[in-house]
């Protein structure tokens, strides 16, 4: 470790005398030869260093409240290859951006990104930037990343003095000195100085760098930190611990589905290139196939006899004969087409020989005679390409043969075909559901979605969407509980679907008592006037009529409680008023009695019920 001029010696400084020298405006530079980023290593070697140094710093801070102690702990080389041993292992062709080195835990859990900064490295933008990590309520840092450099820059809070400001430069570029370095200084031009020289404002971009790592222009940016509040006890490493678990299980679930991915689509190239090698395997052959047929030219041999009783010597003749050597005025004799024209009508013909002969008919245009036809057939030398011709035509014609025996065998195995009425689609027969009660066949889909929609509507008996269009059809059909089974509806319509059957013939109810629901058959709730529960154990009895509960030990049930009135007025005692039947109870005094109720005025006894006045006398009973 050595100290740069405002380099000297630091090794025989105290730590307190290094501390004032700083708060005294001196700028101070340590820099560590042993301890250095790997320059072929990737940005994000630097981005892990850094971060890792802010916690380091921030983590200090935490520890100790005096900054003496914390610049002195800071410029160690021990500190410095704490921060740097996190990137060591790193590999050099990964690529991470700041925000998402970031969230791993370690960071995560004691730094917060409070803000992003992108510029051109001015000196005006970096006083803008130190102004910002001075208006923090703590200490704060930025890490400003411009390909390949990453530096950061801290401002240390200082109670009883000015604020220190700290630059790490993990790796330094190529024309500087090859060792990470630390700069006190607590002064902000100075720090903006050695921020240019660091970032200087006219860079030449690296040449044969990724898009991702270069920026237009030389831009750079920062985004700044702040130290967030940790706890150090055993149950906030516990917490930190089960953090860093999930996410490294989930970032293992993501690499097994990447690697199954990557199988299957290796697989999958594999099958595609070796069907790419077939079919160039094939095109060659087509090609070859093709050009033997465009150079192919038969050669055919005649007398002069023959071509006289040859019906087809003035086709012959318009070729280019060996005998002759010459080349008919409407012929090229080594045209592509000519050729073509020649090969397709000898065979043709020969075809047509071939049929005729089968068949025991000798046409009239292709021979006048039978001598003539018998001269012209021993005339002839029979040509090697033109019988490869015929035994191609005839294979062809076989398989030709066999493949229309072979259709007309699965059309007669093969499936009928249905129209759908609703959709308007051909299906074969097995994707047809019958509906037994009308017949009409309809798609599997198009009966399923019609037998949900109802469901969910709540509509019951569900009916043929076929006979549903025919207004005219007075008995639709409906659609069986067996048919909705082999649709395949979820559980809760097939279960919404059995209620509404029920419903059919029962009725839900349900007990106010013990909060159960029961069905009770139709004819039977129709003709009760009182309603047991139906579950065992409950004895629980209401009105059907106005669901008020009864007590099966007091008096009858009435609606409107005129029954149960009659019952308490005789067992209270109480009386009616014989005119207007109003309910009299009598307090005290004479059981002479005087109707209150508006519009009576009815003088009874209140003993034995009869209209009188005062003089009554009751008689024995």
């Amino acid at each position: 470790m050595s100290e740069q001029p405002v380099t000297e010696s630091n090794q025989s400084d105290p730590a307190n005398w290094f501390f004032s020298d700083i708060l005294k405006g001196n700028e101070r530079i340590v820099s560590f030869a042993n301890v250095v980023i790997n320059r072929e290593k990737d940005t994000t070697a630097g981005v892990l260093a850094v971060l890792n140094f802010t916690r380091v710093v921030f983590g200090l801070e935490q520890s100790s409240s005096l900054l003496s102690a914390i610049i002195g702990s800071l410029h160690t080389e021990n500190t410095i290859e704490k921060s740097l041993a996190i990137c060591h292992e790193w590999p050099d062709n990964l690529h991470m951006k700041v925000e998402e080195v970031y969230r791993i835990p370690l960071f995560e859990r004691s730094l917060k990104r409070v803000s992003t900064k992108y510029s051109k490295p001015t000196p005006d933008w970096f006083t803008t930037v130190l102004e910002d990590l001075k208006t923090a309520d703590s200490s704060a840092a930025i890490i400003l990343i411009r390909y390949p450099e990453v530096v950061e820059c801290l401002r240390l809070c200082n109670v009883a003095g000015p604020d220190v400001f700290v630059i790490f430069n993990p790796r330094p570029t190529s024309d500087q000195q090859q060792a990470a370095s630390l700069t006190f200084n607590t002064s902000l031009p100075q720090t903006v100085r050695r921020l240019c020289n660091i970032l200087p404002e006219n860079h030449d971009p690296v040449q044969g760098g990724p898009n991702w790592r270069t920026l237009p222009g030389g831009h750079c940016y920062g985004d700044i930190f702040v130290p967030r509040a940790i706890s150090h006890d055993a149950q906030a490493l516990e917490d930190s611990l089960l953090t860093s678990s999930l996410a490294v299980l989930s970032l293992q679930a993501e690499l097994s589905a990447l690697q199954r991915e990557n199988r299957i689509l290796t697989t999958e190239n594999q099958l595609l290139e070796d069907s790419v090698v077939k079919f160039e395997e094939e095109l060659r052959e087509e090609k070859i196939k093709a050009e033997r047929l465009r150079s192919y030219k038969p050669p055919v041999k005649t007398t002069s006899q023959d071509t006289a009783y040859s019906p087809w010597s003035n086709s012959y003749s318009k070729l280019a004969s060996p005998s002759t050597g010459k080349t008919p005025r409407r012929a090229v004799g080594d045209s592509p087409t000519s050729q073509r024209t020649t090969t397709t009508r000898e065979i043709d013909l020969n075809r047509e020989f071939s049929r005729h002969s089968s068949t025991g008919k000798t046409p009239r245009r292709a021979f006048w005679g039978s001598s003539t036809s018998r001269r012209t057939t021993t005339t002839h030398e029979i040509d090697p390409d033109l019988e490869f011709a015929r035994r191609l035509q005839a294979t062809f014609d076989a398989e030709d043969t066999e493949l229309q025996d072979q259709m007309d065998q699965l059309l007669r195995t093969a499936q009928r075909q249905y129209h759908c009425g609703i959709c308007l689609d051909d299906f074969p027969e097995d994707d047809a559901v019958r509906i037994e009660s009308c017949g009409h066949d309809i798609c599997r889909d198009c009966v399923r979605g019609h037998v949900c929609t109802k469901i969910d509507e709540r509509r019951f008996p569900v009916l043929c969407p076929v006979c549903m269009a025919d207004h005219k059809n007075p008995n639709p059909g409906t659609i069986s509980r067996l048919l909705v089974e082999l649709l395949g509806v979820s559980e809760e319509q097939y279960k919404t679907w059995e209620e509404m059957e029920m419903a059919q013939f029962s009725v839900l109810v349900n007990c106010r008592k013990c909060q159960n629901s029961a069905f009770i058959d139709r004819g039977d709730l129709e003709a009760t006037k009182e309603l047991t529960c139906p579950v065992l154990g409950c004895d629980h009895v209401w009105c059907r009529k106005c669901q008020q509960s009864i007590d099966p030990k007091g008096p009858t049930h009435s609606c409107d409680g005129a029954s149960e009135l009659d019952h308490l007025m005789k067992e209270r005692g109480w009386k009616y008023c014989p005119n207007c039947k109003t309910p009299i109870q009598k307090q005290d005094g004479c059981d002479h009695m005087v109707c209150v109720a508006p519009g009576c005025n009815t003088d009874f006894c209140y003993r034995c019920g009869s209209r009188g006045t005062g003089n009554h006398v009751c008689q024995p009973s």
